[in-house]
């Protein structure tokens, strides 16, 4: 069955921005009987029919089913046109058991989550789907490894600012402090409606089709709602930054819609054990087909009507089974076939696979990244224990067991999942933030290794909220955490501020650092000191030095020399070049002007103090 084909949910099938008439369509597989015997819909519209409530649900119009080749299809068709508003509903589901209580049952392919109960919505008038095409990307998508990518949750990202507009609406208004950071991606946590009208991070999916109602809502024009997130794409676009999605595709709510359609909710074909679980929520059964179909569809829905440039597919271990086509595999071939016919370059698709075969699941399957928690890792140890130790390398060339490929990890110090690296920094001496300046180092390492760099909302000028990482299910993690925008202007985010958009612009200057060359290209565990070469990691000093090296856009050789202080001391190194001659300081900052020091090199090596916790890219 092809839902987008079907237009299943709630929709305005005639008239104008003013009125029209209302539709409404479900779909049920073959098997097994649901075992219902009448459905009914009720909601905010009943009075403007001619009845004298809303919300009577015994008074609801009856759904008429027909049944197909593939199923039993219910539908409705209110006759009276509606005035242009915002309306909710619900299904009044009787069964054919009289013993079994009637249900009051939400969308499962509603497009527009309700204010309260979980009920679902739809729209008369407003703007016209024409009038809300999404703009494309002003010079095409970039392939994945060419994007810094910013992870935005809309609602902290908003909180401090967005007064009474939408937030998703309000995002618009910070898209250009975006674009001036450097950034080209935005990985929006996940946007679909989840159960309740609480704060979210969105991973308990109730609706796939929808846009979360707390996130569309401005009450001066209630007809607006995914116009507003069509608007924020195409503002997206206008400044070529790429929109990825966040989509949570292995479980859902409870409550999801279509389990209370069945008298028995275990015999709900679209739910049910496959694969790995995922405990206090329901899993997604992709043994079934009418689920792999319902997965599929929701994801081309995101890509048609939306223009999304990418979806990051979370916790993706859950739906994978090795040598089982059914689950993830067969979900990233439908979409990359799906975008192949209609000549779609360099969409990403990316994998949350955090388990020792993300790489092997990478390759095999249609994917071109997964989130590699290994710099992270990393990263957070050795803040914690004021130490680094030899593995700090390899966290750094992590590409290598995708290099040549055109696939590539993506890259972090820290996400959503976790305390802000800010804070990590300063935790072990309550001092958070604070100390601040000790993640330089590990920043500069993030934009000058192999893969495709992420940074978390806040990330850039030192915001420093702290959770739990391991909250034992209670969900104590899923807090908000809004961003606090005055920090970047205090005398840490200023700097820290200042420090990113050099990194960024480096990164997209120099193309090489995308590339996948790096030496040493592997580094032992008992390797404390460096190589002859004098490259490697030096743990009495607490130093790293790498090679990077690759073409620009014109052929020519682009080299680069990095070296990293992570102690709280200066440090004095014999610095190797691969040639001599002049080389670049890209990190010097002097009269308010980047990549001002130059360096001379001779006999391939010079000695240099390295400040504290700092870093040095040089280039030639």
């Amino acid at each position: 069955m092809d839902y987008l084909e079907g237009k299943f949910g709630a929709w305005q099938i005639s008239g104008d921005e003013k009125k029209g008439k209302v539709r409404f369509k479900l779909f049920f597989p073959d098997a097994p009987d649901p075992n219902i015997k009448s459905i009914q819909v009720a909601g905010s519209f009943q009075t403007k029919i001619g009845q004298s409530e809303d919300w009577v649900f015994e008074n609801g119009p009856h759904l008429k089913s027909v049944s197909n080749s593939e199923g039993t299809i219910w539908s409705l068709t209110i006759d009276t046109e509606l005035k242009e508003n915002f309306y909710e509903y619900k299904y009044y589901v009787t069964f054919k058991d009289p013993k079994e209580e009637p249900r009051k049952v939400s969308d499962p392919f509603a497009r527009y989550g309700g204010s309260e109960y979980e009920n679902a919505g739809f729209v008369i008038g407003g703007s016209r789907p024409e009038d809300n095409v999404i703009v494309p990307l002003q010079n095409g998508r970039k392939h994945l490894r060419d994007l810094v990518t910013y992870e935005l949750m809309i609602d902290d990202f908003t909180d401090e600012f967005r007064k009474a507009k939408a937030p998703v609406e309000a995002v618009i208004d910070k898209l250009d402090y975006l674009k001036e950071l450097g950034i080209n991606a935005i990985l929006f946590m996940p946007w679909t409606a989840w159960q309740g009208s609480k704060f979210n991070w969105g991973y308990d999916p109730y609706m796939y089709f929808s846009v979360e109602y707390r996130y569309v809502t401005n009450l001066a024009t209630p007809s607006e709602k995914v116009s507003y997130l069509k608007k924020l794409i195409s503002e997206c676009h206008k400044r070529d930054i790429h929109v990825i999605m966040d989509g949570v595709f292995n479980h859902v709510s409870p409550s999801f819609p279509y389990r209370e359609f069945y008298q028995c909710k275990d015999q709900c074909p679209y739910t049910g054990d496959f694969g790995g679980t995922f405990s206090a929520l329901k899993d997604l059964n992709f043994g079934n087909e009418c689920t792999r179909e319902f997965i599929r569809d929701v994801c081309l829905y995101w890509i048609k009507i939306f223009g999304i440039d990418g979806i990051r597919f979370d916790n993706t271990v859950n739906f994978y089974i090795k040598g089982d086509n059914r689950g993830l595999p067969g979900l990233l071939e439908d979409i990359q076939s799906y975008l192949d016919g209609n000549n779609e370059k360099d969409f990403s698709l990316i994998l949350e696979h955090l388990k020792t075969d993300a790489v092997e699941v990478t390759k095999s399957t249609k994917a071109i990244s997964y989130w590699d928690n290994l710099m992270h890792e990393k990263c957070f140890h050795y803040l914690w224990d004021w130490h680094i130790d030899p593995n700090i390398l390899n966290s750094f060339n992590n590409n290598r067991f995708l290099k040549d490929t055109e696939k590539v990890p993506t890259i972090y110090l820290g996400n959503h999942d976790h305390s802000h690296v800010a804070w990590q920094a300063g935790a072990r001496d309550n001092l958070g933030s604070n100390l601040w300046y000790r993640t330089q180092p590990y920043a500069i390492a993030l934009f000058t290794s192999p893969g495709a760099v992420m940074i978390q909302n806040g990330q850039e000028f030192a915001e420093d909220h702290w959770i739990v990482e391991n909250d034992e299910g209670s969900s104590r993690r899923v807090q908000p955490r809004p961003l606090r925008w005055g920090f970047k202007d205090d005398k840490f985010g200023e700097v820290s501020l200042r420090l990113y958009k050099r990194l960024c612009e480096i990164r997209e200057t120099f193309p090489a650092l995308r590339s996948d060359n790096f030496y040493p290209e592997k580094w032992e565990w008992w390797q404390n000191q460096f190589n002859p070469q004098g490259y490697g990691v030096d743990v009495g000093k607490q130093v790293v030095i790498y090679h990077r090296w690759g073409h620009d856009q014109n052929g020519d050789l682009q080299r680069f020399i990095i070296v990293l202080n992570f102690s709280h001391e200066d440090q004095t190194v014999n610095v190797p070049f691969s040639e001599n001659g002049q080389w670049t300081d890209l990190l010097s900052f002097e009269n308010d002007q980047w990549g001002t020091r130059k360096l001379t090199v001779e006999n391939y090596n010079v000695e240099l103090k390295i400040g504290r916790c700092w870093g040095h890219i040089f280039y030639q």
